[in-house]
């Protein structure tokens, strides 16, 4: 059955992860490039403040007292305005110039960075001993360096999340397309597996994995046609050549029967094997019959003759055409659904169809029981459901028993040939529809529910 598409779906394809996986890739390579320029700017930069900040230190560092400190930062501050700063300390880590914001803690010789330095701003700063026993400490803004791993760290996850919509998108797009040849595939590999055997998949030409596949595939539906044909047609010619022999050996034994000498001794036991063989020679051609009607019905599907079929009339007729036998059985027949409901199909297959249910479920309900004939409404469907009050069938067995000459462990001790589901099967399968074989109560007598669904006109 052909399901429908959801884009959550797209996720599995091959093209969607191949699709993501490649994205994955560029992210992390945009990422590591990104971080590379940020890592080699921010060296570059830090090394040339470094190179700043240690060349004004050590020339302040030669001055000896505060006077010739304080007038170096009056100079230093008058050309380097809101960029640098200077402060001086003495020896018990007192503030004697300059900027309190870089006051200690700090080592000494070595560079050290403060995130909120003079004004505010985040700066790096080197502190060195003067000659006279003093402390002069010089900081540098590096605020552009902050903001340029801001910028690249913005970038970055700019970059990242673009790219995984785009990548998303992407993946959707690319998806689409193998995703309707794969639901073109499965819905002719259905309509296959119920029996449309002449049917094949379409190649589209393009030599790719799915052509590959469909053309695969095809070869594999020709050898299984070609296999069930040959089945098919030694099956087919075993039950019609013996058919003819075994009728007439049948009609031998009527006109045996018909003697004056059996006449006169019907209760004999010449009489009693002549009709034990006769009705094993009806039950030998009864099947013969069932084979030969499935193989004519799976050879010529009969959709031509379809038409618009009224199934609530045909449960009405089939009740009354089965009431006799039921009331003779012990067995109550119930039908419901009386109201116009219409499916597109051949009204004698049909019939014939439900009337093996019916059949079925009289002849497997127990004295008592009731069976019930019910058309319902499932949405755009329309179920036909024949339930019975029998042994019902369990549910390891429910898809052996639609199998020819196949019955469930329930049915041992009634008589039966095991192909009256199998007709009911193959028009279902002619037909399109769905047969589903449910319990139909408790766990004491389950009984069987036996539903053909179809779709409504």
């Amino acid at each position: 059955m052909n399901t429908p598409q959801r884009l959550i779906d797209l996720r599995h394809t091959t093209a969607f992860r191949l699709t993501a996986g490649l994205t994955g890739v560029f992210v992390v390579a945009i990422f590591a490039a990104l971080w590379l320029i940020y890592a080699q700017t921010s060296a570059e930069l830090n090394h040339r403040t470094d190179l700043t900040i240690t060349t004004k230190a050590h020339m302040l560092a030669l001055g000896d007292n505060a006077r010739t400190l304080a007038a170096a930062h009056l100079a230093l501050d008058d050309s380097t305005h809101l960029l640098e700063s200077v402060a001086v300390f003495d020896t018990a880590h007192r503030l004697l110039v300059g900027e309190p914001s870089l006051g200690p803690p700090f080592p000494i010789g070595q560079m050290f960075e403060r995130v909120h330095g003079p004004r505010g701003v985040p700066v790096r700063a080197l502190a060195l001993m003067t000659g006279g026993g003093l402390i002069v400490v010089v900081a540098r803004d590096i605020s552009p360096i902050h903001d340029l791993r801001a910028r690249i760290l913005a970038i970055m996850w700019i970059t990242g999340a673009g790219a995984v919509a785009v990548a998303l998108g992407a993946g959707v797009l690319l998806s689409l397309g193998p995703m309707r040849r794969i639901r073109r595939l499965e819905a002719t590999a259905a309509r296959i597996a119920m029996g449309e055997l002449d049917l094949r998949i379409a190649i589209g030409g393009r030599g790719d994995e799915f052509d590959m596949i469909a053309a695969i595939i095809n070869v594999m539906v020709e050898e299984i046609e070609r296999l069930l044909r040959q089945v098919k047609g030694a099956t087919d010619a075993i039950a019609h050549d013996l058919r003819t022999p075994l009728s007439h050996v049948r009609t031998r034994l009527e006109r045996i029967a018909l003697l004056p000498v059996l006449a006169r001794h019907p209760d004999g036991e010449a009489a009693t094997l002549l009709l034990g063989a006769r009705d094993e020679l009806d039950a030998v051609l009864a099947r013969f019959r069932a084979l030969l009607r499935m193989s004519e019905l799976e050879a010529s599907r009969r959709q031509a003759h379809f038409a618009s079929v009224d199934v609530c009339d045909m449960a009405r007729d089939l009740a009354e055409l089965y009431e006799p036998l039921a009331e003779e059985r012990g067995i109550t027949l119930v039908a419901s659904g009386y109201a116009t409901m219409c499916v597109h199909g051949d009204e004698r297959l049909l019939f014939e169809a439900v009337s093996n249910l019916v059949e079925n479920a009289i002849k497997f309900s127990p004295v008592g029981g009731t069976i019930a004939i019910s058309v319902t409404e499932l949405g755009e469907r329309i179920a036909i459901t024949v339930t019975d009050q029998g042994p019902g069938i369990a549910p390891a067995e429910r898809a052996l028993v639609l199998e020819r000459f196949q019955r469930g462990s329930g049915a041992a001790a009634t008589p039966g040939f095991g192909l009256g589901l199998s007709l009911v099967a193959v028009i279902v399968a002619v037909h399109g529809f769905v047969l589903e074989l449910d319990p139909a109560g408790d766990g004491a007598s389950p009984g069987l529910a036996a539903r053909i669904v179809a779709p409504r006109v």
